[in-house]
């Protein structure tokens, strides 16, 4: 996962949208950003009860450190051991700036 969110930040960066992990975020002309992170096996993970989740441009950079940091505390690793990420979500509050 860490590998994929690296690939994903790299791509986003360098607006390279088909680059490995790029498909994780799109920015669209408003200022936001879809974030659609999967798993390993290309399934949607879930956040805040959603497959897809909006962030203005400036704060992608804090949310996808906090998503780091929830990869890394095992946050999403109910939704990584089973056949399906369903039943699990990370809030939605645990990536938002405070």
């Amino acid at each position: 996962m860490l590998d994929k969110l690296h690939q994903a930040r790299t791509a986003f960066d360098m607006n390279q949208s088909t680059q490995a992990g790029g498909q994780w975020l799109a920015a669209d002309d408003a200022g936001r950003v879809a974030f659609t992170p999967t798993r390993p096996d290309g399934q949607q993970m879930v956040i805040g009860g959603q497959a897809v989740t909006f962030w203005q441009v400036g704060e992608l950079p804090a949310m996808l450190d906090a998503f780091e940091a929830a990869i890394n505390a095992g946050e999403l690793d109910p939704q990584l051991t089973g056949s399906t990420p369903a039943g699990h979500s990370l809030p939605l509050e645990r990536l938002a700036q405070r």
